[in-house]
């Protein structure tokens, strides 16, 4: 097949590794993939994959992009057509009537409403929970997939210099609100717990405010962008997730297939495949830090509580499962 990824994204987060990763097993697989999409995002792409490049830093409706995009699209005899988020679906939905090519749209977070993905006769979702919310005869539920990697064991007691009679717990992701860290530094204040938090973001200097002034037994670290994040998952006691609000939690994902366990706030995915045991209220102070008393005291139990989950990611989580799916909609679409 001849398949046409469409992102009007200009990040490096969640959405655009999802479309570097299906695009590339899509060509590993045989199929020719051209994405379109702003120069920034086409130059993290790698050999193999053909490119197209659009000023995505104009409106969805600007006629300009609309014209650039139709004319780019007519070049080629594309088989499909995957648009990836709002506004690479909104673009598409406008010129959709001057193409003959089956058009599927991804949703990929949380919107406070679905009207566009609505009009798409194939949608596909990356959670039951959004799928429930597009509420679409052609709504389809694929999970976002990773593959798995070499992971290193690591020592985080003696890499950070953390107490050795401490677990060590540790949350991976963006330094803002939505993430919830603010929250779960609230949960583990006072407690002979360390944390690791991995990421970068706006909330930086806020909550290296709220670690000074927290209590002395309390070790909290923030170590910035970490690379390898499976190694640092796997490695500790725990991984919490302590998110208001996920469309699709990479961070839940990479923490199942590396084999951690996990307590997690009441978003998606993780709720829609976590037993309830490891499911907290979303921004429920107490709750969260009573459960991770609990599972830090009896961590045989916890590792119980994830067995069956883990099974499950390894066979419906992955990349390659992930991709399957993919192609199967693709080749029904014809």
């Amino acid at each position: 097949m001849f398949i046409c990824q469409v992102i009007a994204s200009r990040g490096n987060g969640g959405l655009e590794k999802h479309i570097r990763d299906l695009s590339s097993c899509l060509v590993a697989q045989g199929h020719r993939v051209l994405v379109i999409a702003d120069v920034k995002f086409l130059m993290t792409l790698p050999d193999g994959i053909e490119k197209q490049s659009l000023n995505m830093r104009m409106s969805r409706r600007n006629p300009w992009l609309l014209l650039q995009l139709y004319l780019k699209l007519r070049l080629y005899k594309f088989d499909v057509i995957h648009a990836h988020a709002d506004k690479a679906a909104n673009m598409l939905w406008s010129i959709k009537v001057l193409l003959n090519t089956p058009i599927v749209a991804t949703v990929h977070n949380i919107k406070s409403q679905f009207k566009l993905y609505q009009r798409f006769a194939h949608v596909i979702c990356v959670s039951r929970h959004l799928a429930t919310l597009v509420n679409t005869p052609g709504a389809e539920v694929i999970y976002n997939g990773i593959q798995k990697t070499h992971i290193k064991q690591l020592d985080l007691k003696a890499q950070y210099h953390l107490p050795d009679n401490k677990p060590v717990i540790c949350a991976v992701g963006r330094l803002v609100p939505a993430k919830g860290f603010d929250v779960l530094l609230q949960a583990i204040d006072g407690l002979d717990v360390s944390l690791i938090i991995a990421g970068e973001g706006p909330q930086s200097a806020e909550l290296k405010n709220s670690i000074a002034h927290m209590q002395a037994n309390t070790h909290v670290i923030l170590i910035g962008h970490y690379e390898r994040p499976l190694d640092l998952m796997c490695s500790a006691d725990g991984v919490v997730i302590s998110s208001r609000r996920e469309g699709f939690s990479y961070v839940f994902n990479e923490a199942l297939i590396c084999g951690a366990n996990i307590l997690s706030t009441n978003v998606p995915v993780a709720n829609e495949v976590l037993p309830s045991a490891l499911i907290v209220p979303i921004n429920d102070v107490t709750m969260l830090r009573q459960k991770l008393i609990a599972l830090l005291q009896a961590p045989s139990y916890w590792d119980e509580l994830m067995k069956d989950v883990q099974q499950f990611a390894q066979k419906e989580m992955t990349l390659a499962q992930m991709t399957k799916k993919t192609i199967n909609l693709y080749q029904r679409m014809q």
